[in-house]
């Protein structure tokens, strides 16, 4: 079983410039959020109230909107987003 913490990742500040930044919607933050804090994508289809496969459908689209393959490399980003404090290029996939 997976624990998680509940403890904020980022600060408030940190988040505001990471979604400005990243161009998120509300719900691609949500889904970072509890991807940050190591959730599964049952554990935050739950706590969303939503469904397993719209939690990948998110996922998914993230993945794609920043020309990536998988949760680690979308965390791998949003850190190093924060770190550069500029926005990652955005790559569309043909």
């Amino acid at each position: 079983m997976a624990v998680t913490t509940h403890r904020p990742s980022l600060s408030h500040e940190e988040w505001t410039r990471l979604v400005n930044d990243l161009a998120l919607s509300p719900r691609q933050t949500e889904i970072i959020k509890h991807l940050l804090r190591g959730e599964s994508d049952k554990q935050i289809a739950r706590a969303l109230d939503i469904s397993v496969p719209t939690v990948r459908t998110h996922m998914g689209r993230l993945f794609q909107k920043f020309d990536l393959n998988d949760r680690v490399e979308l965390v791998l980003c949003i850190f190093a987003c924060l770190r550069e404090g500029v926005p990652r290029p955005v790559e569309v996939r043909p």
